[in-house]
């Protein structure tokens, strides 16, 4: 195995420990999207116990996390298709589904009479949910129909993350209250759950928390961004966010050398022969490329860490491979270990810096990396 993921198991449950003390309210770990690229079933086994809930985007994903916990309630956050509603049918403990019209609370309710839902709603992300007149059409059908297991209102923000001025995460918050009112009213008897927060809003804006938050990409150790961990940090020196409050990387992407070559000075590297050292060196080729989620972007920008030293990407990201150089690291071999995100010694590559030399974000990063590619937990 050249190739391999490892996942901390001790760290998915330090974060949410902080979580928890962080917002004291329930808290949710958001398992979607093969668990943000760290394994849906193995992050599943490791939060077991640990979260109030488990956060999914589809109902192939909630049947994933029902094979290996069958009592935690899962919430299906995303768009399903009515033909997926059979594959649910049979469970004790039923995923929850989120839904957004009448339209579709009539097709769950004609396909699995009294399964429970929570209602999407739109306070300003402009994705799913309704709002305005739309939306009060939405509470007057709830309010006719006291027999629909409609168990929560809920809505996602827009703007919490690219930000350190959270005056539109007010203003959602403000239509999200003015919505709970109606949504109080058209429930009846029926106890609704209240949620709005993920990961950056739950730290930053306490009167989001409501009855839990939706711990995302911070589940994993990684900050929504680089405004929200200013804002963070902000808010432990003014003593409103606890300074015990940390988050721990939960993965490391590693791989082998599988070859050295040594060139000489301008010998061409790689397609585009975009890379041609100044001097005699030594290059090792290591096999992740774009397809296993080593991102092109990547090209004679990134770095990888062999023996605790720096090893510059060089060339262009191949399919499957990269060309690193390691003319200094004197202990480089075949079989070497490679650290693409990790800590390697006193050094460290990180999923944001990865997002830095790509020009994008961490969930990115992450998420693409390929699904086949193992994952181990490590303790």
């Amino acid at each position: 195995m050249h190739t391999y993921v490892e996942i901390r198991a001790s760290a998915l449950k330090s974060n949410l420990i902080h979580f928890r003390r962080a917002t004291s309210t329930g808290v949710m770990a958001v398992l979607k999207s093969n668990a943000y690229g760290h394994d849906l079933e193995l992050c599943t086994r490791a939060v077991r116990g640990q979260a109030d809930w488990i956060g999914v985007n589809s109902i192939e994903e909630a049947i994933r996390v029902r094979k290996v916990d069958d009592s935690t309630p899962v919430l299906v956050m995303g768009a399903n298709d009515k033909a997926d509603y059979k594959e649910i049918a049979s469970y004790a403990s039923k995923p929850v589904l989120v839904l957004s019209t009448i339209d579709a609370i009539r097709e769950l309710e004609d396909h699995l009479p009294g399964h429970p839902f929570h209602l999407k709603v739109d306070t300003g992300m402009s994705r799913l949910g309704h709002h305005g007149v739309s939306l009060q059409k939405i509470f007057s059908y709830l309010s006719a129909h006291p027999e629909l297991n409609w168990c929560g209102l809920m809505t996602h923000f827009a703007n919490v993350e690219d930000v350190t001025d959270q005056t539109y995460a007010q203003e959602q918050l403000n239509r999200f209250d003015e919505a709970s009112a109606f949504a109080v009213s058209a429930a009846g008897n029926r106890k609704l759950a209240f949620h709005t927060a993920a990961s950056g809003a739950a730290l930053l804006l306490p009167e989001s928390r409501r009855d839990l938050v939706r711990v995302g990409i911070s589940l994993y150790g990684m900050w929504p961004s680089r405004e929200t961990r200013i804002s963070a940090s902000a808010l432990t020196a003014q003593g409103t966010l606890d300074s015990s409050f940390k988050l721990e990387p939960a993965l490391q992407w590693k791989t082998r050398i599988v070859h050295i070559n040594a060139i000489t000075a301008g010998t061409a590297v790689g397609y585009g022969c975009t890379y041609r050292p100044v001097q005699d060196s030594n290059i090792a080729v290591l096999p992740v490329g774009y397809f296993e989620g080593y991102d092109r972007r990547l090209s004679n920008k990134a770095h990888v860490l062999i023996s605790g030293k720096r090893a510059p990407v060089i060339g262009r990201v191949c399919m499957n491979m990269i060309m690193v150089d390691i003319t200094h690291i004197a202990d480089a071999k075949v079989g070497s270990v490679a650290t693409l995100i990790g800590t390697d010694e006193k050094e460290s590559v990180t999923a944001d810096d990865l997002a830095d030399w790509m020009g994008t974000i961490n969930y990115e990063v992450t998420t693409k990396i390929e699904p086949g590619i193992p994952r181990i937990l490590v303790d």
